[in-house]
């Protein structure tokens, strides 16, 4: 029997690809297939009763009901005991995250939204929230219309801006209050962790994904893992991580002024020559001529802050080794002050300098411990530290046990 799951498309409108948000009506009446979704969500349940399940964790639903879907999460309605009628709202989570980031971080303070919304998928809302969303909800309809009536809307001056700011309003909802009352769902019997392999190439999508690389992290073999992602998807592992790439390559074409070979850089691709053959081939124009055709849409990102936050993410990815790497050279080398450069980092990444060069270094560690024989310590010189007790307390703390109890678990595991 077939396990394959239909993946839905990257846009926000099935009519329209310039938009930023689809809005639309939806009354399910039966339980449904899985789905893949490559585009957040929410979707806002008036009426009904049921069970959705959000990648192996099921979940009440009734009037009321708030679900914030994340971008590649696997979705089914597993039950209907009165018919649900809800409203859809479909939205590019990669630029509402970085404006909310942006906005939020002013005083170097961390905001992992896609990490919280994802642990908690679904919120129940009282009448006087559920009044607040209604309002967002007529107010995002007036102004793209509705998809199964394909509506049609006067456009409006700064009309994507007031769209965004209304997404925004209901993230804001929705963190309120799932902050007050967290709901939790019942995990099913037979969930394993290779749901989150989609999600996980998805969030990884710009590095050096390899078959053997996520054989490691969730202790499958490489053919399991490509028959997972084949039955599932329908697509091989290159092909998954070539869809998901293009999807964020279309964002960057649409919303930037970053050049191709900068957008290839940060998508994972080689250069401009190597992006332009994946994406005529799976779009069917180039991403020059792409961007040409669809980029009325108002200026979104500033480019040149984005721009140096790039420039400085990879210097960092390239350096973190070098013992003589610290925030004061950093910064000095980009002519920013510590507070500067620990603002745009916690933005972008959500990790200020030390914290980032620490991950860095530890993930490479592990990495070393997995695939060599090298002596603690000479590992924690190589990868940047100057001594074994700076390496093994930031281990540690990141990990949750020493270097070396993680080489002989691994090594138990696998065997």
């Amino acid at each position: 029997m077939s396990k394959l799951i239909e993946i839905q498309n990257q846009f926000c409108s099935n009519y329209d690809r310039k938009k930023f948000c689809g809005f639309d009506m939806e009354v399910t009446e039966a339980p449904t297939k899985p789905l893949i979704h490559q585009t957040a969500r929410f979707l806002f349940f008036m009426k009904g009763h049921g069970r959705l399940i959000v990648d192996d964790i099921e979940y009440e639903i009734k009037p009321y009901t708030l679900v914030a879907i994340m971008p590649w999460e696997i979705t089914k309605i597993s039950a209907v005991e009165e018919p649900l009628q809800n409203y859809r709202i479909v939205y590019n989570s990669e630029v509402t995250n970085n404006i909310i980031k942006t906005l939020y971080n002013t005083d170097n303070e961390i905001l992992d939204i896609i990490d919280s919304i994802t642990k908690h998928p679904v919120v129940y809302c009282n009448s006087d929230e559920a009044n607040q969303i209604r309002y967002i909800l007529r107010d995002i309809r007036s102004e793209v219309g509705m998809e199964s009536f394909m509506e049609e809307t006067n456009e409006e001056e700064m009309g994507n801006i007031f769209v965004i700011s209304k997404v925004i309003e209901l993230i804001v909802i929705f963190k309120r209050v799932m902050n007050k009352s967290q709901m939790e769902g019942r995990r099913l019997e037979k969930s394993d962790d290779k749901n989150q392999m989609l999600k996980y190439i998805y969030s990884h999508a710009s590095e050096k994904l390899t078959l053997n690389r996520m054989s490691d992290l969730f202790y499958m073999s490489e053919s399991a893992i490509s028959k997972y992602i084949q039955d599932t998807t329908g697509l091989t592992f290159n092909d998954l991580l070539n869809e998901i790439r293009i999807e964020k390559a279309i964002t960057f074409l649409m919303y930037t002024d970053l050049t191709l070979n900068e957008i290839a850089a940060i998508t994972g691709y080689v250069d401009a020559s190597h992006i332009s053959k994946v994406f005529a081939s799976r779009i069917g124009t180039t991403p020059n001529e792409y961007r040409k055709i669809y980029r009325k849409m108002n200026r979104i990102v500033k480019e040149k802050e984005r721009q140096l936050s790039y420039e400085i993410i990879t210097y960092i990815h390239n350096n973190f080794d070098q013992e003589d790497m610290n925030v004061a050279s950093v910064a000095s080398r980009f002519q920013l002050s510590i507070v500067e450069l620990n603002r745009i980092l916690i933005t972008q990444v959500e990790k200020n300098f030390d914290d980032l060069i620490n991950v860095l270094r530890i993930n490479k560690a592990c990495e070393l411990l997995l695939s060599t024989d090298e002596a603690i310590a000479d590992i924690a010189i190589e990868i940047g530290y100057n001594n074994t007790k700076t390496f093994s307390r930031n281990f540690m703390k990141i990990k949750n046990m020493t270097p070396g109890v993680f080489r002989k678990s691994i090594a138990l595991q696998e065997k």
